[in-house]
């Protein structure tokens, strides 16, 4: 074991001058002294000079565990067309907000995987303005599945959303235009998203989404409206 820088400069004093050391110390009876600071030295030298020893930092919960509920409040704008399937579609563009509840409802999944992460509950409800094209709003809620990425530490979280739902759009009173045609219509969509942890209960959220309403035929006129978009937004953890 390697000596301590103190014990050694002790060491070679009294073995350099080791007769008049003990014999001054003996005259000036300061014999204790000398041994109680050489005790007082070892265990500074001890405590100091224990560098094999690592601390230990401490584990890093995961941002999101199971049982976690969390508020999210987000804004974005839409376009359409997005075509699909050929054809042409009249544009129709909308901007708003989204306030969700999410729930975590598994714990970490796939451990060992580059893919870790759980699976997360939303309640979506939204409300938007058309900025362009017939009507003047929509107005409705949906239900979302979520995956999380994630791994201990991690401060920025891709995730995956995908659901559907139901809105109301006073579009379907233009009779002019065939895009919505019910009074009740379908809407589904999936995100990609990042999540930006800034602390235990807050962070910022960015996604892209593509959404797809329509009325599955249930009335007359259903073109329908494909569109891309994004949000970004806060989540509040509690």
């Amino acid at each position: 074991m390697e000596r301590s820088p103190f014990r050694a400069i002790l060491s070679l004093l009294i073995g350099t001058h080791s007769t008049n050391f003990a014999a001054h110390m003996r005259s000036r009876n300061l014999l204790p002294l000398a041994l109680l600071v050489s005790t007082a030295l070892s265990a500074v030298s001890a405590f100091a000079g224990d560098d094999d020893k690592k601390t230990v930092a401490p584990i890093i919960q995961d941002p999101l565990t199971k049982g976690m509920a969390e508020i999210e409040v987000l804004g974005g704008y839409m376009h359409s067309p997005v075509v699909m399937g050929g054809g042409k579609r009249p544009e129709f563009d909308y901007a708003g907000g989204d306030v969700r509840w999410g729930y975590i409802i598994t714990p970490a999944l796939l451990d060992q995987s580059f893919l870790r992460g759980d699976f997360e509950v939303l309640l979506d409800g939204f409300g938007d303005g058309v900025t362009s094209g017939p009507g003047s709003y929509l107005a409705g809620g949906s239900l979302l599945f979520r995956y999380n990425f994630f791994h201990p530490g991690s401060r920025i979280i891709p995730y995956i959303q995908a659901g559907g739902g139901g809105l109301h759009s006073d579009a379907v009173e233009d009779q002019s235009q065939r895009l919505i045609g019910g009074d009740f219509e379908f809407i589904l969509e999936g995100d990609i998203g990042l999540r930006f942890i800034l602390n235990d209960r807050w962070s910022i959220l960015a996604e892209g989404s593509f959404q797809h309403i329509s009325n599955a035929d249930t009335a007359a006129r259903n073109v329908g409206v494909n569109a891309l978009g994004g949000r970004v937004g806060v989540g509040w953890i509690y």
